[in-house]
């Protein structure tokens, strides 16, 4: 890694005479889009440049490339735009409080495998140059016009060796994500949810491992790839052993991390039997110990069989030996608080800290919510409870008299950094910061198809505060043992792309369904096996499903 202390160089003159004000930018602290007509660049001390009206000639000088100003401004700052022009080019010029990232490579960017790039990072503090391997990342969100990347830093040209980085505050390591937070109209939701998680949960173990994250930390940046800007993205840590700070593999399996990228185990309605020569099983993926090392699907197939099968004596007295208590308690109110449907099963990881220790959860892929779905459309729906059936299986039985301690949890959280006024004030920060930065405005230069405006806030705003009022009856009433008899949503995932599974399993186990095309036509119909139906084929768009002479609307995605 190279770091190195950059100092800005400007030039003001002292006299009052002057007439004159260069203005020098160093290498790596700006970019120059010629595509899209926009300069990017730092200013060292911004402040000091609030009144330069008295300056006939204004020049940036952009390693050592001078740009003149169309109008003189009477001052600098980040919340203003500027013309500038080189050689009758016409640039947009915009100074930026957040780091930069440049990222060019001769070869297309895709799915896998990585491909070589040479990368430049910059703030007021440091620069960072260095070969890196990257590719794109996310599932839908590759169709995407803004991407979501996966970088490694590289020592060669082909990831032989790598090399551990460390962004300000953020952990050194080798291995990062740019999220593009596309489907995120405010691009605000995934930067909040993951500090917010942060502020909320601890690792149980922080005695010993006091550099143990709970889950991953993010900050913002401004990325280029090849010299084109592509907006602001959270430069993200990845979840992963060293995170966690798992105990590694010594020949046994000590330390363990899986990854949820489906339904099924994950959300405790499947237990198929497990293969140790494969990866995944059930709706995870094992992510630790590595795969050279060994695959070892016992233990959690041990625990979902226990979650889902074990008597109710059995669940009452053992649950929370083999979950952390903490872990779940602070993962429900942050699920529910959220609203973040995709996230009781698939955008999760579980793990464990080391053998004969419980389980706990990680979230990740925090995109989906504060009133929006995975598709960044809203979803105005404030007065439900997401589950999954180890949640029900909690709530019915209130083992450790569960609902009285979760009840007392959220309202010390609702005093706190919970309470109603402290997110409002959360989220109407950041977005005042991307507004009077003009970083909605630069998205908007790249993205025209994408619009921002305070709609988008006043609805988050207007979502939060019910959802909060929702929540405060909710817990307040210690979950209402017999809520979930009543929700709305009886089926889930809902939307879905392959499978949907059914509540209420011991009355319509056995029974047929038939699904409809909303013309009244029978697309699908069969048995309902393993409280499961697949959807596999059918179309993207909405249906009727009939189960038993009731009728339920489901979106295939």
């Amino acid at each position: 890694m190279i770091k190195n202390i950059l100092v800005l160089l400007l030039y003001i003159p002292l006299s009052s005479s002057s007439q004159s004000l260069i203005i020098e930018v160093d290498e790596h602290h700006f970019i120059i889009d010629e595509t899209n007509s926009i300069i990017l660049s730092h200013i060292e001390n911004i402040e000091s440049f609030n009144n330069i009206s008295s300056y006939n000639d204004i020049i940036l000088s952009l390693n050592g490339v001078e740009f003149s100003y169309n109008t003189n401004p009477d001052s600098l700052s980040y919340s203003e735009s500027y013309s500038v022009a080189n050689l009758f080019k016409q640039f947009s010029l915009y100074f930026t409080p957040l780091p930069i990232i440049s990222i060019e490579s001769t070869n297309d960017i895709v799915n896998e495998p990585k491909t070589l790039a040479s990368f430049v990072y910059s703030d007021n503090e440091q620069i960072i140059t260095s070969n890196i391997g990257i590719e794109l990342r996310g599932g839908s969100s590759q169709s995407y016009p803004k991407k979501t990347y996966d970088i490694e830093f590289w020592a060669d040209d082909n990831g032989t060796d790598t090399k551990k980085v460390k962004f300000g505050d953020l952990r050194t390591d080798d291995d990062w994500i740019l999220d593009g937070m596309y489907n995120e109209p405010l691009r605000l939701r995934s930067y909040i949810a993951n500090n917010l998680w942060l502020d909320m949960h601890m690792p149980y173990y922080l005695e010993n491992e006091p550099e143990a994250k709970a889950g991953a930390d993010v900050k913002y940046v401004e990325v280029f790839i090849n010299n084109i800007y592509n907006g602001i993205y959270n430069l993200s840590e990845q979840v992963d052993k060293k995170q966690l700070k798992l105990k590694s593999y010594n020949e046994d399996i000590r330390g363990e991390l899986y990854k949820g990228i489906t339904w099924g185990a994950p959300t405790f309605t499947r237990l198929p039997n497990f293969d140790n020569t494969l990866n995944t099983w059930s709706g995870y993926e094992v992510k630790y110990p590595k795969e050279s090392d060994t695959i070892n699907w016992q233990q959690l197939y041990s625990f979902t069989r226990f979650v889902v099968y074990s008597s109710d004596t059995e669940f009452t007295n053992n649950i929370w030996e083999e979950f952390n208590y903490d872990n779940y308690l602070d993962y429900f109110i942050f699920l529910n608080l959220l609203r973040a449907t995709d996230n009781t099963g698939k955008n999760i990881y579980i793990a464990k800290y080391k053998a004969d220790e419980p389980y706990f959860y990680i979230p990740w892929d925090l995109d989906g919510c504060f009133g929006i779905i995975w598709n960044g459309t809203n979803a105005d729906i404030t007065d439900d409870i997401l589950n999954n059936s180890f949640h029900k299986r909690v709530i019915k039985l209130d083992p450790n008299d569960y609902s009285s301690v979760v009840k007392d949890k959220w309202a010390e959280y609702r005093n706190n950094i919970l309470s109603t006024d402290s997110l409002i004030a959360t989220f109407e920060h950041q977005y005042q910061f991307l507004l009077e930065n003009k970083i909605y405005e630069r998205e908007a230069l790249v993205y025209p198809n994408y619009e921002f405006n305070e709609e988008d806030l006043d609805y988050l705003l207007t979502w939060l505060q019910k959802r909060l009022l929702f929540l405060d009856n909710y817990f307040g009433n210690s979950l209402k043992i017999n809520s979930f008899e009543n929700e709305k949503t009886y089926i889930y995932p809902n939307p879905t792309t392959s499978f949907i599974h059914l509540n209420g399993l011991k009355d319509i186990k056995n029974n047929k369904y038939k699904i409809y095309d909303l013309t009244g036509r029978i697309i699908q119909e069969g048995d309902i096996n393993d409280n499961a139906i697949s959807v596999e084929n059918l179309n993207q768009g909405n249906y009727i499903l009939v189960v038993n002479k009731h009728k339920y609307q489901l979106t295939v995605k």
